[in-house]
């Protein structure tokens, strides 16, 4: 469990590399199943086939929301929760996102199944395209409890003081898609539905695992059947508490929806493929920031319940430097091997290529900013204050990404499309800076910005700590 890993005495360094490193492999394996299926789709089916994994690409991303509202919702509480020592609360929380992550996926099998259809019809997809998109969508949705299961329960797990497991878990899950990907797509022939059952079989794997392992003697908030109802108090803070992940993830969704209607506008199928394969590549770098981000929170939690805050600003700022150093790397790889990068995905397509290395230039500026942007929304999730987490994402997406969505297009065509989501990254960059600027004043002199009267103290007695 938590509270028996010297959470409050070990060193910050220590801690940090050994939860923020089986996170981001972790997170990287099970997000890298997407681009598992674009990389075989785009080689075995074509240009069509990676244009209908972009489109559907965006329903799976909204089911990623719900699952991450609800894993790190908890988890959050949870390390706050036994930072205060209060382990029945604790028990609590988790019985009841188990309940609610079960009753979730049930409504989002129904209503994926409905609503695929529509939901394609309204980006515009037609012919060849809407067909295959549609069956990757149906499968997925199918297998909705068993994503909820694999991607909620892996915050979970790290909190439970099982950070390893957790990778272990998600990382052969990664390399069960991989074997049936290349089974079923480059050997059977079977196209977008050996992708989407491919990817729902390795969920599924991850998710009963990971659900055993709350039912075993080994967990240390140990699952009970008869302990399983939901309670609506608990189940109001989680996805209070949750709804800044939910943002994050929605954001993507809103992201990658309006981002493809822009592209078959101004530009084509081919742009809708090109941006594809700049979504693959940069899902990396944000899995490897969510790794980062995700590692910190039960520390960040821990600690800042026990007002140890001095130790809180010491985790935040090495993971800051984390986040900046990632995104340097990430930019000097795009701007050095762009073209060897594309042709992982498609190597037989010369229009692809251009379209896309057009795109991807401008693109690269972004993991400079976005880390930072994704780790201060975290930070304040962890720390029990939802409505600045909230601020970031949100904010990115409907100060900044709309207007600049919708202004850029008109002026330079389809690279206004192309530049709208760096440029709103790196203008709530400059917003994160000022936000955490004051907070490590805050926390340096002992005090948050709860105290100061920014936010409502209601949840947490604080009192300074050095």
């Amino acid at each position: 469990m938590t509270d028996k890993l010297n959470m409050g005495s070990a060193s910050i360094r220590k801690l940090f590399l050994k939860f923020t490193f089986p996170a981001t492999i972790g997170l990287v394996a099970a997000g890298v199943q997407g681009i598992i299926t674009g990389l075989f789709v785009g080689n075995a089916v074509g240009s069509e086939g990676l244009a209908a994994a972009t489109l559907a690409y965006p329903a799976l991303v909204a089911m990623f929301a719900i699952a991450q509202m609800i894993g790190v919702g908890t988890s959050s509480l949870v390390a706050l929760t036994l930072g205060r020592a209060d382990r029945q609360e604790a028990l609590r929380l988790v019985h009841n996102a188990f309940s609610l992550l079960l009753l979730a996926g049930i409504g989002l099998t129904a209503f994926g199944l409905a609503f695929s259809g529509s939901y394609l019809r309204l980006l515009g997809a037609s012919g060849p395209v809407f067909h295959m998109a549609n069956t990757y969508l149906k499968i997925i949705f199918a297998g909705s409890v068993f994503v909820l299961l694999a991607l909620a329960l892996d915050p979970l797990v790290r909190n439970d003081g099982k950070p390893r497991l957790a990778m272990i878990c998600l990382a052969t899950s990664s390399l069960i898609n991989i074997g049936l990907d290349y089974l079923f797509v480059m050997r059977m022939g079977m196209g977008v539905t050996g992708a989407a059952t491919s990817m729902v079989t390795a969920f599924a794997f991850s998710g009963t695992l990971l659900s055993l392992y709350f039912f075993s003697r080994w967990a240390g908030l140990r699952l009970k059947p008869k302990s399983l109802f939901l309670k609506p108090r608990i189940v109001l803070r989680i996805i209070e508490t949750g709804l800044p992940s939910f943002a994050l993830q929605f954001s993507t969704f809103f992201l990658l929806f309006a981002n493809n209607y822009m592209l078959l506008k101004y530009g084509s199928e081919l742009a809708v493929s090109g941006y594809g394969i700049i979504g693959y590549v940069f899902a990396v770098f944000s899995f490897i920031f969510e790794g980062i981000a995700l590692g910190t929170q039960p520390i960040i939690g821990f600690n800042y319940g026990a007002r140890y805050y001095s130790r809180v600003a010491g985790v935040l700022k090495i993971a800051v430097i984390s986040c900046l150093g990632t995104g340097v790397i990430g930019f000097l790889l795009l701007s050095i091997f762009p073209e060897q990068i594309i042709r992982i995905f498609n190597h037989d397509s010369p229009e692809l290529l251009a379209i896309t290395l057009n795109g991807m230039g401008i693109f690269m500026f972004t993991p400079l900013a976005q880390g930072t942007v994704m780790l201060s929304s975290v930070y304040f999730q962890s720390t029990n204050r939802s409505r600045a987490a909230l601020f970031i994402q949100l904010g990115k997406v409907f100060l900044f990404f709309s207007p600049l969505l919708w202004i850029l297009p008109s002026l330079l065509d389809l690279d206004g499309v192309w530049l709208a989501t760096p440029a709103a990254e790196f203008l709530m960059f400059l917003v994160v800076l000022g936000l955490l600027w004051k907070e490590f004043g805050f926390l340096k002199n002992g005090k948050t910005v709860s105290e100061e009267g920014h936010f409502s103290a209601s949840e947490i007695a604080l009192t300074p700590n050095n």
